[in-house]
């Protein structure tokens, strides 16, 4: 008998593990992010619904002073001046750079904005570059088709596009450093909101004119 409720015990279980995972959503909220690069630093905020993300670059005196509205699927950038009141589609012309790297997941933990974070580092001799990422993990599910539909050059998401397993996870503070040392720049996570966002977030507001190129 007993090996019978044993059976009945781990099958049960093995159902409400796979039906959590089944309904685990994907995140929806806001995250609120610095970067630092030398002596400048920016504020950001990435605004995420499903395949949809708004991203605003904060000024000092915490006025928003540029919008982007992502699309991962359609793969689109829309650019928005809220100064101006227009809009333009941002073309992606750039080829995905291709690194060479080194990748060390270890079993440090650090907790960064109520999440308890793992270390990887990435290290590229050639590049002349070692990046220390400590990424949560909470169905983060929109961060690597952002990063390939922006397509930046720069080293903390080229880096992060060449590490597997990447997916679903979110670095919560992103160190890029020389191969001596020396910091080039900083992606610190201050603030992670959970909560449903409103559609018209991820619109053009009306009345905003189209910028064409001549």
């Amino acid at each position: 008998m007993r090996p019978i409720l044993r059976s009945i015990s781990l099958l049960a279980l093995s159902v409400m593990v796979s039906a959590s995972a089944l309904f685990a959503q994907p995140f929806e909220g806001i995250i609120e992010f610095t970067k630092t690069t030398g002596p400048v630093i920016t504020t950001y905020r990435y605004y995420v619904k499903g395949e949809r993300i708004r991203i605003e670059e904060i000024s000092a005196r915490g006025e928003v002073q540029g919008i982007m509205l992502v699309d991962t699927r359609d793969k689109t950038v829309t650019a928005i001046s809220p100064e101006r009141k227009l809009y333009m589609d941002v073309p992606n012309m750039r080829l995905p750079k291709d690194v060479e790297v080194q990748v060390q997941k270890t079993a440090d933990l650090k907790e960064i904005a109520g999440y308890k974070c793992e270390k990887w580092l990435v290290k590229s001799p050639k590049e002349d570059r070692q990046i220390t990422y400590w990424v949560a993990a909470d169905e983060f599910s929109f961060f690597i088709p952002l990063l390939e539909t922006l397509n930046r050059k720069d080293e903390q998401a080229v880096f992060f596009l060449q590490v597997k397993d990447n997916k679903g996870v979110f670095p919560m503070l992103g160190i890029e450093q020389k191969m001596d040392g020396a910091e080039v720049s900083r992606l610190e996570v201050t603030k992670v909101t959970k909560g449903v966002q409103k559609p018209a977030l991820f619109e053009i507001p009306a009345g905003y004119n189209k910028f064409e190129r001549n």
